[in-house]
């Protein structure tokens, strides 16, 4: 029984976590898969296979090429024979050749000694170990565009893409290189040679639709909290923040909204995750409402901004309609002193601003602002007069 009334692991959230299944990656796994079939029945005869892999962050590349490299190894095994995979992220374990080719031959074979050995003596070592053990590679170097970007030495990609030829009057028992790049714009760094090995057609990966960042949210979801801990409600509201431009469709910030969403409830001892969270989180990181933007705008925009605030919070629903927030302005206006407010007009204009999300006069909302805190600002501004 999980000790916490939030969550029942909130490791599945974590962007380590590999799931077994990845919606709407499978078509690309099976791609990827496909690439190396042959590599397991007969790898003698299959030669060095180049993939790249190129997307925006956070749609789900690394997880792909990792559950897919699971099932190489395990076709591996069917045939007796060992599979090393061997992953890279270079922005976070790169450096320079020397100690990305020691670090690779510590992943593949750490009883070999690294000291005192050159960058290609490591590779042959590296070679010559998997060759007399009889054992295969699969090396995937991760954020590869990073590192081209960063560092001077480009020769990396034209010593991976070539291993077949440090020794080529015996068999190369690495049978694939993959790297992991955000755009191909780090082709602009290399030279002819190293273009001409690596090759020009990358498997491209495209942003998640809403929808399917609801679908992922949604299994995630299932195995990270407890039941009844998130409503759909949230997870519609995450999948519309992750979608939206600000965020590209980056899913590993979804994971960490939902997480961070999710601690916030548990501090506060409230047994669910509400909308509330959501927006208190997501603001910090994108706040979507300032307290200078709140000073810039005129009463009639303040008490149009919160009706939507107190139609939202007595709904509690990512959106409400447009008469819920004409009814709380006339009941503000009206304890206010003011005239009545076409509050369309305003809604309008604080739209214009990017105050405020318009899909239809059914669907008004905010993005990133938690109306726990917006409201009592929005109450100071104005109590303290008009513009």
């Amino acid at each position: 029984m999980s000790e916490s009334a939030i969550f029942h692991d909130r490791s599945k959230l974590s962007p380590r976590y590999v799931p077994e299944e990845l919606p709407h990656r499978q078509a690309q796994i099976e791609q990827i898969i496909h690439v190396f079939s042959d590599a397991a029945k007969d790898p003698d005869r299959f030669p060095l296979t180049i993939l790249q892999v190129v997307g925006v962050a956070g749609i789900g590349k690394t997880s792909t090429i990792l559950r897919s490299s699971k099932i190489i190894e395990e076709q591996f095994v069917k045939s007796r024979l060992v599979l090393k995979t061997a992953y890279i992220n270079l922005k976070l374990q790169g450096g320079n050749k020397y100690a990305i080719y020691r670090f690779l031959l510590e992943r593949i074979a750490p009883e070999l000694p690294a000291q005192g050995l050159s960058a290609e003596e490591m590779l042959r070592y590296l070679l010559r170990y998997l060759r007399e053990n009889k054992q295969y590679a699969l090396i995937i170097m991760d954020e590869i565009d990073y590192l081209i970007k960063t560092s001077k030495d480009t020769g990396i990609i034209y010593d991976l893409t070539r291993l077949n030829e440090f020794e080529p009057d015996k068999p190369c028992n690495v049978k694939g290189v993959v790297f992991i790049a955000r755009s191909t714009e780090f082709y602009s760094r290399l030279d002819p040679a190293e273009l001409s090995t690596l090759g020009r057609v990358p498997m491209e990966f495209h942003p998640y639709s809403i929808e399917q960042v609801s679908d992922i949210l949604e299994s995630r979801a299932g195995q990270a909290f407890n039941p009844k801990a998130i409503g759909s409600d949230v997870i519609d509201k995450v999948a519309e923040i992750t979608a939206s431009p600000e965020v590209n469709g980056d899913v590993r910030y979804a994971l960490d909204l939902l997480l961070y969403a999710g601690n916030l409830a548990e501090s506060q001892g409230t047994g669910r995750v509400t909308l509330d969270h959501v927006r208190k989180v997501h603001g910090q990181v994108h706040p979507s409402i300032t307290t200078e933007e709140i000073e810039q705008l005129s009463k009639n925009h303040l008490v149009s901004l919160m009706a939507l605030v107190r139609a939202l919070k007595s709904k509690k629903k990512p959106y409400v309609e447009l008469k819920d927030v004409r009814l709380y302005a006339s009941e503000l206006a009206e304890r206010l002193g003011m005239k009545k407010i076409d509050v369309e007009d305003y809604l309008d204009d604080l739209k214009a601003r990017r105050l405020v999300d318009i899909r239809s006069l059914k669907e008004i909302g905010l993005h990133g602002a938690s109306l726990a805190e917006l409201e009592p600002a929005l109450m100071n501004r104005i109590k303290g007069g008009e513009k």
